[in-house]
């Protein structure tokens, strides 16, 4: 596991070996919002012959922790991005990628003109025409970028999974979990509960490219599925007329 910081790292590596000793955990040093850090910590482990069954881009800020704009586009969408290429060597032929993203994209993204519906939910969207449509959004998006951050990743996961066939990559949501950064935002789930659609999309039958919900169903993009209604059925590009919320 990563952590930018190495002291609260190794406090999370203890408590998660005092509960599981027999745990394979390794802490690795790394800061996703920055080249050098994440180039280090790639070449730390390829010197050391790892070999990657997944890749799951978790590091997220907004909400709690203060940041907006620039800051936290540069750790919420081109952190993975950042990691995913320089980590991308080290998976195996067909390994997995899992982004976690947030409900938070389709609740920015279901009102956003039907252009831009379609850029951000194509597989074929360029990551430059990806990259220019989240810069002109980010002066007036709104929850300081956090919604659009979220929404770029999974397009940015669509692009990828279509880049890279070899490979199953999807993005999902945790839920609303209860941690530093959602405190006094009303979030109730533990962090336990938050990893129903993690462990779909690192072990289960998933769709390379697709978006998973909280419940560990797929959901669209553009639009809010409530967890416990059904599993949405199309494209990996959805299609939001089949969901009118």
């Amino acid at each position: 596991m990563c952590a930018r910081n190495a002291e609260r790292g190794q406090a999370g590596l203890k408590e998660i070996l005092d509960a599981h000793p027999d745990a394979p955990v390794e802490l690795v040093q790394m800061d996703v919002s920055d080249d050098a850090s994440v180039s280090a910590a790639a070449a730390q482990l390829k010197a050391k012959g790892v070999s990657l069954y997944a890749l799951v881009n978790n590091a997220g800020v907004g909400l709690g922790t203060g940041d907006s704009g620039p800051a936290l586009l540069n750790t919420n969408f081109y952190g993975p991005k950042r990691v995913t290429e320089a980590f991308l060597e080290l998976l195996e032929p067909a390994g997995r990628i899992v982004n976690v993203s947030s409900g938070a994209a389709s609740m920015w993204l279901r009102n956003e003109s039907a252009e831009q519906k379609q850029l951000f939910t194509s597989a074929s969207t360029t990551f430059e025409q990806l990259e220019a449509a989240v810069q002109a959004a980010a002066p007036t998006a709104s929850m300081g970028c956090y919604g659009l951050s979220k929404a770029a990743l999974t397009s940015y996961t669509l692009i990828m999974a279509a880049k890279h066939p070899e490979l199953t990559i999807t993005s999902l949501s945790p839920g609303f979990i209860e941690t530093k950064m959602t405190s006094g935002f009303g979030a109730k789930l533990t962090p336990e509960q938050g990893t129903v659609s993690a462990h779909r999309c690192l072990w289960g039958d998933v769709l390379s490219g697709a978006y998973y919900g909280s419940d560990g169903l797929r959901s669209p993009m553009t639009v809010t599925r409530d967890p416990g209604t059904p599993e949405y059925e199309g494209e990996a590009n959805p299609d939001a007329k089949k969901y009118n919320k």
